[in-house]
């Protein structure tokens, strides 16, 4: 299963109220508390066809979402940044194309005028793209083997040391992919041993933490999270059930708060369960995320300061409904407003002094099928 397919994966979910977990000790309150979530997508004909992927906010009049813009079987990379009160689309610096499936996953930004956008081209090269403040460009990393070469994460400290993740396809496995940029060059780093997909990386103090799983020998997928120190990883106890699929799809870091990781398992054919670890000292541990009356899964995390979000889906019935939990005193509690246009999902979320925005899709109806839609969540 690729990076691409996970990040595009749909669940639905239910009205939740308020959910209490038993974790006391470990979730942080912040002034999130006081949010509401709306819909913020606009009317813009783009937002049609469009599914979103990945959001960084620099200031409430500073925005870039990102995905990609499907058209028929394919789709293109797609960016729109919101400039405080409208959306406009960006030209991004694309090569030709034919019909395939590209698009962009996750993205960075360390000032207005220097913005990193990570993903995939034609579902086979890595694609990067840079903005420096007027316009984009793309972005030349290093040749490796393999094919499906997929960019799923991006993180750093700074311009001059970027971390991207995500995968590639070599002799019918798949692989961990890693890279470093520091300023002048790009690097290919070792993975972590084992690693068949790395999807997502944070920052924790100087050092990469990153997460993803590798293919036990049962075959079945155990989830990963490691750090890069010095030039070694070290990789964290995480419970994993040889026979049961551990995804782990994002991860953020923030002081305080610590690093955290989320994603799902598959306890049953029809039925994922949402998973949330948190980093405390120098180990993990489970924060329990109750029963969200579905098959749930939790695809992004963001934290700082002020509060932990985590966003997914939840399926039920056939209807998919987006979820967004903030970390308090009492344990996970929805944020409200997530998921009240439903159908609709959630990939991406990223915090900006005190508001949330989280991205993904929804459905136009009308259709033989639907048609997806973009949707962006923020704080009333």
């Amino acid at each position: 299963m690729t990076g691409s397919s996970l990040r595009l994966l749909t669940a639905s979910t239910l009205a939740i109220a308020t959910i209490a977990a038993s974790a006391s000790g470990v979730l942080a309150s912040g002034d999130l508390a006081s949010c509401t979530l709306q819909p913020k997508e606009g009317d813009t004909p783009d937002n049609t066809g469009a599914i979103l992927e990945a959001a960084v906010a620099l200031s409430a009049g500073d925005v870039w979402v990102m995905g990609s813009h499907v058209v028929g079987p394919g789709s293109s990379p797609s960016a729109q940044h919101w400039n405080g009160s409208g959306w406009t689309k960006a030209e991004l610096d694309l090569p030709p194309r034919g019909i395939s499936v590209s698009s962009i996953y996750d993205a960075r930004a360390f000032s207005s005028d220097d913005v990193w956008a990570v993903g995939s081209w034609e579902g086979e090269l890595p694609f990067v793209q840079h903005w420096n403040g007027k316009a984009w460009s793309a972005v030349r990393v290093p040749a490796m083997p393999g094919d499906e070469q997929i960019l799923t994460g991006i993180d750093g400290t700074g311009p001059d040391d970027i971390w991207v993740v995500g995968e590639r396809h070599e002799a019918g496995q798949e692989h961990g992919l890693v890279l470093h940029y520091d300023g002048a060059r790009w690097s290919v780093i070792q993975p972590p041993q084992g690693a068949a997909v790395v999807h997502d990386v944070t920052m924790s103090g100087s050092n990469p933490t990153v997460v993803g799983w590798s293919i036990g020998p049962t075959g079945f997928a155990q989830g990963i999270v490691a750090t890069h120190a010095g030039s070694a990883w070290q990789v964290a106890a995480i419970p994993n059930d040889a026979h049961r699929n551990l995804f782990l799809l994002g991860t953020a870091s923030a002081t305080p708060g610590g690093t955290w990781a989320v994603g799902f398992s598959n306890d049953s054919p029809n039925r994922d369960t949402a998973h949330v670890y948190q980093q405390t000292g120098d180990a993990w541990q489970e924060v329990p995320v109750p029963d969200l009356g579905g098959s749930a899964r939790l695809l992004g995390v963001a934290t700082d300061a002020q509060g932990t979000v985590v966003v997914g889906q939840v399926l039920l019935n056939g209807i998919e409904r987006a979820v967004v939990l903030r970390a308090s005193a009492n344990g996970w509690e929805e944020i409200p407003g997530s998921g009240d246009h439903a159908p609709d999902t959630l990939a991406g979320v990223t915090l900006q002094d005190g508001d949330v925005w989280a991205v993904g899709r929804g459905v136009v109806t009308g259709a033989t099928y639907g048609v997806p839609s973009a949707r962006v969540y923020a704080c009333a």
